[in-house]
C-alpha cells in the first residue's frame, strides 16, 4: 500500500498524485490539509506531491512535515509541480523530512501550468494543453518509479546550494512572513453570484461568507483556489492586473475535489 499525501488549489497537483497512483497495485489519495493539527505517524510507502510557492514548499506543507513521524517508513517520496524554477523546494522536502525520521528516497519536480496571476498570465490553448499532457506522463512515469521503488541522488550543485540559500534569505522568508496576510488584497466585485464556491475551495477555512459574499480571515496559504475556480470571476487582487489575466484549474479536476481537502465536498 502506498499513501500519497497531497495539496492542491488549482488541481496541478492532484491530477499528478492521481496518475501516479494509476500506475501503482494499491494506493490511496489522502490530502495534506486534513492534518493541520497534531503528529502524523506514517508506515508503509509514503508520497508527498505539493506545488512549489515562492521557491518552495507551502506553508500548510511545511506544518505537515514537521509534525510528521516518518521513522517507520518503508519509502518515501515526494513529487514537486512547479510552473518554473522549483527554488530550494526539493532542498527543504528533504531537510523537513530528514527532521521526521526519514531521507526521501526520490524527489522529482513536475512542470505544470502557472497561475499565479498576481504576477503574471496563465498559459491558454495549445501552449496550456500541451503542459497538461507532460504533466499527465511525467505522473505516470513517476508513478511506475514509485512501484519499482526506485531512488533519486541529490545531485544539487555547490553553486544551486549557493543560489538556494540566497532564494531562502530572500523569497522564502518573505512569503512565510506575509503569505497568511496577503488576502487582505483579495477583492470581490459586483459580479459576484453568491455561489460560495470560494469557501468551498478554501483547503485551510481561510474565506467565510457574508451575506453570501466573501470574507478572508488572515491566514492564506495563497493556492489561489477562490479565484480560479470563481465561476463568474468576481475575485480580484487589488494592486495587481488580475482582471485582465485569465482563470485556470485543471481539466480533470473538479470543485468537489479540491472542496474535499477539508472534507467537505
Amino acid at each position: 500500500m502506498t499513501t500519497i499525501y497531497w495539496f492542491s488549489g488549482t488541481g496541478n497537483s492532484l491530477a499528478v498524485a492521481r496518475g501516479i497512483a494509476g500506475e501503482l497495485d494499491e494506493s490511496t489519495l489522502e490530502p495534506i490539509a486534513r492534518h493541520r493539527a497534531g503528529r502524523v505517524a506514517v508506515e508503509g510507502a509514503v508520497g508527498i506531491v505539493c506545488p512549489v510557492y515562492f521557491y518552495g514548499l507551502p506553508l500548510v506543507v511545511r506544518g505537515f512535515l514537521d509534525r510528521l513521524d516518518a521513522s517507520r517508513a518503508s519509502y518515501v517520496f515526494v513529487v514537486l509541480t512547479a510552473g518554473g524554477f522549483p527554488g530550494r523546494a526539493a532542498a527543504e522536502a528533504r531537510g523537513r523530512l530528514r527532521r521526521a525520521g526519514r531521507d526521501p528516497d526520490a524527489v522529482y519536480s513536475v512542470t505544470a501550468p502557472g497561475n499565479y496571476i498576481a504576477m503574471y498570465d496563465v498559459r491558454a490553448g495549445e501552449a496550456l494543453q500541451g503542459l497538461v499532457a507532460a504533466a499527465r506522463d511525467a505522473a505516470r512515469r513517476v508513478g511506475r518509479d514509485a512501484r519499482d521503488r526506485a531512488t533519486t541522488s541529490d545531485r544539487t550543485s555547490i553553486a544551486s546550494r549557493a543560489v538556494n540559500a540566497v532564494i531562502a534569505a530572500t523569497f522564502g522568508r518573505v512569503f512565510a512572513a506575509t503569505c497568511r496576510t496577503q488576502d487582505r488584497k483579495f477583492e470581490v466585485t459586483e459580479a459576484c453570484t453568491r455561489c460560495g464556491i470560494c469557501a468551498r475551495v478554501c483547503a485551510v477555512s481561510n474565506v467565510e461568507l457574508v451575506d453570501g459574499r466573501p470574507r478572508w480571515l488572515g491566514r492564506c496559504e495563497q493556492c489561489f483556489a477562490c479565484i480560479h475556480w470563481c465561476p463568474a470571476r468576481a475575485i480580484q487582487i487589488r494592486g495587481t492586473a488580475s482582471a485582465t489575466r485569465g482563470r485556470y484549474h485543471h481539466p480533470d479536476v473538479s470543485v468537489d475535489d479540491i472542496a474535499s481537502q477539508r472534507g467537505t465536498a
